[in-house]
């Protein structure tokens, strides 16, 4: 009990070590920008009363009264981009005829733009850029599930402010970003993108009766039903042109209703990929589409529909705050849509081009002092601004104002002429180039990174490395007195852990950390002396314990797979590398395998050889010649080793249709696992079918191999509650689950014409039956059945039951039997099904439960996919067991689990992380899953969460959850692992894992190694990717590449520490049964 404690708080002083150093240098890396809290006002000093056309308006007259924004998620440039000579058939092209028939008509009332996002592009940051003008960080991404309110000046603000009243329709996101804003509000709830429908029809029914009420000065409505359709169907689908047409029609009615004093700005906040999803910066992701009108004249020129125009998301809320005639928020960093401020109706621009750029020049100049204001406050409360870069800007500034004096001087002394046209042409690029440069001077600087945090971040890290390897090296040696320097750097790990915190948080604006650094590398170095030490001590004592010795201490599988390890750690530094870590990954994994198998075939070539010496010896004395026995060759240890070998290497090979396609890997094409089932009904008719029932076979398969496997060796029989999971729960959860993506298969009109309930109860019957299955195995965990003994009272009665005519006979049968055994005075020992797998099958068990829920959550195209892992990891399993059995032959110990079995657990956890149809970048991630089951929106986002983790790092689960297996496997001496290695010569009883109960000091070190070994992969893989996003902060691939590899791999660690404790408590738990049961047979006895 009291070793358990120890090795309990080792492990959560480790976690706690490197998850405090991952988020130190989270710190460091993923800045937030300042915010600055000011207000713009209608008083600057900048806007002159002779801007002003009447009192109406701030800074500039108000060119309208009123104005609808409609907000059509994740509309893309491309689905309102008219094309006719489009001949294909699409289901989301030319969707949007209404937009080009007003283009077309009134080509001087209506414009069209490619509207540019800045990523990351989810919703909730694309409405803080649409509304603030402001640009987003890298960091902001995590936050699009927690809508903080606003405080930052934004065009809301500044229109309630001016009177405005505000009536606002859809997304429930604006009402957490802008609580008790507006006069008016419909709120829809967001997050299921299952839901096609309720957020859009919601509006629907609301919006034209309150456009005619006329009781609004800014009316928003955000839809849903677009981007919802591509998350859980892509774009190419009929569900998504039926949405687009009931996008078409509601547009063509809000025009009907507007008048002369209002203004039209239709708009996706961000586009979408191929697959429907969205969050990284490709041209897909940040290609949305403006569209602008008015029933009153809105530009001076035609619109040119050969003419694509890109304006900036950003730009957006300069041109309708000077539109509306309000003042430009504050902290905004876009440029007023300079072609929506050529017409003037009180100028009379359209008879003058001089007029129209001097008018397009006035909503510059102001838009540019804004800026520049902006630019002051925030050099007071940031330093990052450069001094030489914020000259020259001031600078080309100042020309730019006496410019324009001198035009307006020259044009009241010489009138209209060309050369005057020359130059305001000229003063409006400067305006612009001024705004253009302030812009990216700022996405520079807020990319500045916390050096010093990084560096602690990567420092506390490696020092949670060293005490890890520490540990594992004293795992090697015996006796209590090696676990006292485990114990002290422990303890200085978590002072120096204590320090790095203080400093980070509370002391970095004030004391230097040189002191940390130097503690730390202090730290380090006594850490690599001690870790020098073990492995000097453990050769001091090698006259009694020679073997023991050569066995714990570093060989060469250890130092292959170390070598491995070292590789994959260097490949984070390439983004090419990065980009094919799917294939680098499966290459490691196959590279490990084959070097069990050989390891194996080494060994049983030398045993071959050995006795075919002998044989030439014999052959020799009788002068007879040796035959060769094809049969015995096929048959031949070496020869079914390289077939399993192979095999392996071919089911890593059969995963590769099951991963998703990165933006940068061209080459790539998503396989039809990668559709939901629904979608190949439009694609792939002939394959919708063929895809399902093999889902399904896949499915069975892996219930039933597992079921199989049970039974072969006695786990399955009588009739306790974990028997009967086994049994009944999990197949019909299985079948649950098969019917669940039946379902969703349907066509989209026939599934949400279905109640909700009907849409999810096959799958929370999945979730109940596998949760009670749970509470089970934590409180009756062991697959064994005890014969009843012959002075047993109780009648043993058959599966099935006894029939009428049989009760007699069999009571008969039970009471001689038993007086036969009072009077025979030489007991028998009790017999026990299953105590030779008894840790194994416990521990199947779980892998099933776990196989069931992540086959629920991936989908019928990503489930057969688990079905590989378990092959793969049963054939490797089966050539680790061979390639070691020898040791166990002559030791009659339970076997260490040497590193290099797992370094390859760890290859193959990353390798089946793409294998089932993720990537490292926030397109791939799935959140549909969080519905899977579940209806509506949820009070609290710990259950979503939940279940987007599960998915997204089902690898990682799926292989904790099995790699315990790795202790007991080689001790159950499977078919497999018989028939590649020599038969034995010793006369052994077979145990099974039930050795682990006879030699508890090795099993519990097994265990420790076990936990440790796959704390330190996942923490060497964190600080690979850590130290190449710290190094490669500059590089022009690191918001794409680097950075996101770091936080998957940084979340991944997360996951993978709370796997391994909670298995980790499972084995305890195991452990303490089978001591309970084997405590029970001694009585008995």
């Amino acid at each position: 009990m009291q070793q358990g404690v120890k090795v309990c708080l080792l492990v959560i002083s480790l976690i706690v070590i490197y998850s405090t150093g991952c988020l130190i240098f989270t710190r460091g890396f993923l800045l937030k920008r300042s915010v600055v809290n000011e207000n713009s006002t209608c008083h600057a000093d900048f806007s002159v009363q002779k801007d002003d056309h009447g009192d109406d308006g701030c800074w500039q007259h108000s060119r309208f009264k009123r104005a609808i924004i409609i907000v059509i998620d994740a509309l893309k440039y491309e689905f309102m981009k008219y094309d006719p000579k489009l001949k294909s058939k699409s289901f989301f092209l030319n969707k949007l005829p209404f937009l080009n028939n007003v283009l077309n008509r009134k080509p001087k009332h209506s414009r069209l733009y490619r509207f540019i996002a800045d990523p990351p592009t989810t919703t909730l940051q694309r409405i803080k850029g649409l509304t603030t003008g402001s640009l987003p960080t890298f960091v902001d991404a995590g936050a699009n599930f927690a809508s903080a309110e606003i405080t930052e000046d934004n065009i809301i603000d500044q229109l309630i402010t001016q009177d405005k009243k505000i009536k606002f329709l859809g997304d429930d996101t604006w009402m957490g970003l802008f609580p008790n804003r507006f006069s008016k509000a419909f709120p829809f709830p967001s997050f299921n993108v299952k839901d096609l429908h309720t957020v859009d029809n919601g509006i629907l029914q609301h919006l034209m009766p309150e456009i005619r009420k006329r009781n609004w000065d800014i009316m928003i409505a955000h839809f849903l039903g677009v981007d919802h359709c591509g998350h859980r169907f892509g774009p190419n689908h009929p569900a998504m042109a039926e949405k687009l047409s009931q996008m078409d029609q509601m547009l063509s009615n809000v025009t009907r209703e507007m008048k002369d004093d209002t203004v039209l700005f239709v708009l996706g906040d961000h586009g979408m990929t191929k697959t429907g999803d969205h969050g990284g910066d490709s041209d897909d992701e940040l290609e949305a589409g403006l569209f602008v009108y008015s029933p009153s004249q809105l530009a001076a020129t035609d619109y040119t529909p050969d003419v694509v125009n890109s304006v900036a998301q950003t730009d957006l809320v300069p041109t309708l705050a000077l539109l509306l005639g309000v003042p430009i928020p504050f902290s905004n960093l876009g440029m007023v849509i300079k072609d929506l401020f050529t017409h003037c109706s009180w100028w009379k621009t359209s008879t003058s081009d001089i007029k129209q750029v001097y008018h397009s020049v006035k909503a510059l100049r102001l838009n540019a002092h804004q800026i520049n204001n902006y630019l002051k406050t925030y050099s007071t409360v940031s330093s990052d601004f450069p001094q030489d870069k914020w000259s020259r800007l001031q600078e080309l500034l100042h020309h730019s104002e006496t410019d324009l004096q001198s035009l307006l001087t020259s044009m009241v002394q010489e009138g209209e002429t060309a050369d005057i046209l020359k130059r305001f042409r000229k003063l409006e690029d400067h305006y612009a180039q001024f705004m253009t440069d302030v812009r990216e001077i700022c996405q520079g600087i807020w990319a500045k990174f916390d050096v010093m945090s990084i560096l602690i971040g990567i420092l506390t890290m490696a020092v949670g490395l060293s005490i890890n390897i520490l540990i594992l090296r004293c795992l090697t040696r015996d006796g209590s007195d090696s676990w006292t320097p485990v114990y002290v750097a422990t303890t200085a790990g978590v002072v120096y852990l204590v320090y790095a915190i203080v400093q980070t948080i509370f002391l970095s604006d004030f004391v230097n950390p040189m002191m940390l650094f130097v503690l730390g590398g202090m730290l380090l170095l006594v850490l690599w002396i001690l870790i020098k030490n073990s492995f000097c001590g453990a050769t001091k004592v090698e006259g009694s314990q020679k073997s023991q010795n050569i066995e714990h201490s570093l060989n060469f599988d250890d130092i292959f797979g170390i070598s491995i390890c070292v590789l994959y750690f260097l490949v984070y530094f390439s983004n090419s590398f990065v980009v094919l870590e799917d294939s680098v990954t499966m290459f490691f994994s196959q590279t490990m395998i084959w070097m069990f198998g050989l390891k194996n075939i080494k060994y049983n070539m030398s045993i071959y050889l050995s006795q075919k010496s002998h044989k030439e010896i014999a052959a020799r004395r009788s002068k007879s010649k040796l035959t060769i026995n094809i049969l015995s060759l096929v048959s031949h240890p070496v020869t079914l080793t390289l077939v399993f070998t192979l095999t392996c290497s071919v089911c890593l090979r059969l995963s590769v249709p099951f991963r998703a396609c990165r933006e940068e890997q061209w080459f790539c094409n998503n396989t039809i696992f990668m559709k939901p089932l629904a979608n190949l009904a439009v694609d792939a008719v002939g394959y919708r079918n063929v895809r399902y029932f093999f889902s399904v076979a896949a499915l069975s398969a892996f219930i039933i191999s597992i079921r199989q496997w049970l039974k072969c060796y006695g786990n399955l029989n009588g009739y306790s509650p974990t028997v009967m999971c086994m049994r009944f729960a999990y197949p019909f959860a299985g079948v649950c689950c098969c019917l669940h993506w039946a379902l969703q298969g349907l066509p989209v009109q026939v599934l949400d014409y279905l109640p909700w309930w009907q849409q999810v109860l096959l799958a929370q019957l999945v979730y109940v039956s596998l949760l009670l299955s749970i509470l089970i195995l934590v409180f009756k965990p062991l697959c064994v059945y005890k014969l009843p003994s012959a002075r047993d009272p109780s009648i043993a009665i058959p599966y099935g039951g006894l029939d009428g005519p049989q009760i007699i006979p069999t009571v008969y049968k039970h009471l001689r039997d038993r007086l036969r055994a009072e009077a025979d005075t030489d007991a028998k020992p009790p017999v026990v099904y299953g105590l030779g797998t008894v840790y194994s099958a416990s521990l199947l068990q779980v892998v099933m439960v776990t196989g069931l829920l992540l086959s629920l959550l991936l989908g019928d195209g990503l489930a057969p996919s688990l079905l590989l892992a378990l092959l793969t990891v049963y054939v490797f399993y089966e050539i680790y067991g061979a390639s070691v059995f020898h040791h166990i032959e002559t030791t009659d110990r339970h076997h260490l689990v040497p590193l290099s079995a797992i370094v390859t657990l760890g290859l193959l956890m990353s390798t089946f992380f793409f294998a089932t149809g993720h990537q490292t970048t926030v397109p791939a991630i799935r959140f549909e899953s969080a519905f899977t089951g579940f209806h509506g929106d949820f009070t609290y986002n710990v259950i979503p969460a939940l279940l987007i983790a599960l998915n997204t790092f089902a690898s990682q689960v799926f292989f904790i959850v099995i790699s315990p297996l790795l202790l007991f496997w080689p001790h159950l001496e499977g078919v497999v692992s018989q028939l590649m290695r020599h038969a034995s010569k010793k006369d052994r009883v077979w145990r099974g894992d039930f050795v682990a109960y006879d030699d508890r000091t090795s099993f519990r070190k097994n265990i420790m190694r076990l936990v440790f070994g796959l704390l330190l992969f996942s923490a060497f893989k964190v600080l690979g990717a850590m130290a190449a996003a710290g190094l490669h902060r500059r590089h022009l691939m690191v918001w794409k590449i680097f950075a996101p590899r770091f936080v998957f791999e940084g979340a991944a660690m997360f996951v993978t520490f709370t796997a391994i404790l909670l298995v980790y408590l499972f084995l305890v738990i195991v452990d303490r049964a089978v001591h309970k049961f084997a405590e029970g047979l001694n009585k008995e006895n």
